[in-house]
């Protein structure tokens, strides 16, 4: 991690702008819920290639518009989620519909369309007043933030700062070439340093503490960048889990609240980053897998779509309603617990903390990890490389 200054530095201090975020689990006051209207399945693209090995008939599919009857299953939900966020007196704002599957190019490429604007959490970061783009690594994700770009246009213009990552060119040299199957992570990542890459599901905010895991559509590159662009009231954790195909971090360590995270026991943090929460306190518990393990798109979602909840607040969570051992687990935790229904959401990318974005939390920076605080700058150089 690059060096970290004092937490009152000026970049951070609480302003007027209706977009405030310093991590996941401050009382929710404003909220994105994503859309499945326009959705297309993706065409093959070298970032999918250690989902389907030389050979595999998927590397011909050139992908089309979702069918009618998924969307319309897909957006009740969403619509379901949205009614019950705002009888909690939850402001909730809904990005416009865009038609993905439209073809589009660049000088390097081409793409047969899009994919969905169903997670705004893959593609916006909210970091304090500050909206960040992130530089996704999937071609067909290109163009995905503009369903968004005038709900982004209207907080920048109430007073929120807006940013973007370098766009990448995504040419062939962004992609290694993952041989034959089966593809294994540890084994060597599927993207290369030559620029920055990552998804915004990619990290997980704990205030001045920031956690990276590097996966498929992500590179130290963009940890990196992310990193000096925050600046050192920030510090950016890179942390290892063993994963074949990882894919975002809100299915392997899911902050609940300050002293308390949940792991997936099926992914071993493997470099002892994880000992950072113990020491500082935090309880680590380990989630249980969800009811539809084994049955759950390989590249859809996670089999522990479970862990993919939203916190309210502290001690509140809405979790997947047929999800009972975690619900269960989260009541253990002294956690309300609001059971909703999300699985026709789940083809589309996520589950409830993927298709949100929370735009506003009551709170303000703070930091939770005290052991970070009391060493000096001179000595921190914890790096986000890997």
């Amino acid at each position: 991690m690059l060096d970290a200054g004092a937490p009152d530095e000026p970049r951070v201090q609480e302003t007027a702008s209706p977009v405030s975020s310093w991590n996941e689990w401050d009382p929710l006051q404003e909220i994105i819920v994503g859309t499945a209207r326009g959705a297309a399945d993706m065409g093959y693209e070298p970032a999918l290639s250690p989902y389907f090995p030389p050979g595999s008939p998927a590397r011909a599919f050139r992908g089309g518009a979702v069918h009618p009857s998924t969307v319309d299953d897909a957006e009740r939900q969403l619509d379901e989620l949205a009614e019950l966020l705002t009888r909690r007196g939850i402001t909730v704002r809904r990005p416009e519909p865009v038609d993905h599957a439209v073809p589009f190019s660049t000088p390097d490429w081409n793409a047969p369309g899009g994919h969905a604007s169903a997670c705004p959490r893959d593609c916006l970061l909210v970091v304090g007043d500050e909206i960040i783009e992130a530089p996704m690594a999937q071609r067909a994700r290109y163009f995905e933030v503009r369903a968004y770009r005038n709900l982004v246009m209207s907080y920048f213009r109430a007073g929120a700062r807006w940013s973007a990552a370098p766009k990448p060119g995504m040419t062939d040299a962004l992609y290694h070439d993952t041989g034959a199957p089966p593809f294994d992570f540890e084994a060597g990542p599927l993207l290369s340093e030559c620029e920055p890459a990552f998804d915004a599901a990619c990290f997980a905010r704990c205030g001045r503490d920031i956690f990276w895991r590097p996966d498929l559509v992500s590179n130290a590159a963009g940890a990196a960048w992310l990193q000096r662009h925050l600046g050192p009231a920030f510090r950016i954790h890179r942390i290892a889990f063993r994963e074949a195909r990882p894919t975002h971090i809100d299915t392997t360590l899911v902050p609940v609240r300050p002293g308390l995270v949940l792991v997936n026991p099926e992914r071993p943090c493997t470099d002892g980053a994880l000992d950072l929460f113990t020491a500082n306190g935090w309880r680590v518990v380990a989630a249980p897998p969800s009811v539809r393990s084994g049955r759950a798109p390989a590249r859809d979602v996670s089999n522990w779509i479970s862990m993919n909840i939203l916190m309210l607040d502290e001690y509140t969570a809405v979790v997947e309603a047929a999800e009972i051992p975690m619900i269960e687990l989260m009541r253990s935790l002294d956690c309300k617990v609001i059971p909703c229904p999300f699985d026709r959401v789940y083809p589309f990318g996520g589950g409830l903390h993927c298709c949100t974005l929370d735009v506003r939390r009551e709170g303000r920076l703070q930091s939770y990890f005290p052991m970070l605080d009391e060493i000096t700058s001179d000595d921190q150089q914890i790096t986000t490389s890997s």
